[in-house]
């Protein structure tokens, strides 16, 4: 926590020529007819449960996770979203436990206008987990709730970055994920 009290003036420092950009272009982004969508990220995931980490803590754990967005825009404030996203696996010797998933669901954008448009969302997630133990693969799967906030940075006419925090749930294992995306809207 304290390396990231640390970043934090680095990183609100190097946002200021984001925050400067001319409404001109949030208009011409978020104003177009723009009625699709699609872009992709990276990111970090945290797993935190029984599932995925035993109570030692010695698993070697890969927290990049990476996901791709399709989406269609059902009017300037609704639009209806599907990813595909890998939350990264953990690894000790011949032990594994991988998760991915599918995501459907609605985008709710508020001040679409701005230069930084917030939005929130909220949908299902359909996961499945790859776990290996000891030369025994158990493999699980199933359908929960997904939620999230983000922010969106308007890019020129057709593009922009998307800076998001999700939280998973699968079973009783949840996953919270902050990820930086590119959305290109045609």
């Amino acid at each position: 926590m304290n390396s990231f009290k640390r970043a934090l003036p680095f990183m609100m420092l190097c946002a200021l020529p984001i925050l400067a950009q001319n409404t001109v272009a949030a208009d011409q982004a978020y104003m177009s007819k723009s009625t699709y969508y699609l872009g992709g990220g990276i990111g970090y995931s945290r797993m935190n449960g029984e599932d995925f980490t035993n109570t030692n803590g010695d698993l070697s754990k890969s927290k990049t996770a990476w996901k791709a967005i399709v989406g269609a825009k059902m009017n300037d404030s609704l639009a209806m979203e599907v990813q595909y996203l890998d939350f990264g696996a953990a690894n000790r010797n011949s032990d594994r436990i991988q998760a991915a998933g599918w995501t459907a669901g609605i985008v709710l954008d508020f001040f679409k206008n701005a230069p930084i448009a917030p939005y929130a969302k909220v949908g299902a997630l359909f996961w499945e987990t790859d776990n290996r133990f000891n030369g025994i693969s158990m493999n699980q799967d199933g359908t929960d709730i997904t939620g999230g906030l983000g922010l969106r940075f308007a890019v020129g006419d057709h593009m922009a970055i998307r800076t998001e925090y999700e939280r998973f749930m699968m079973d009783k294992t949840d996953i919270d994920s902050l990820s930086v995306n590119l959305q290109y809207n045609f």
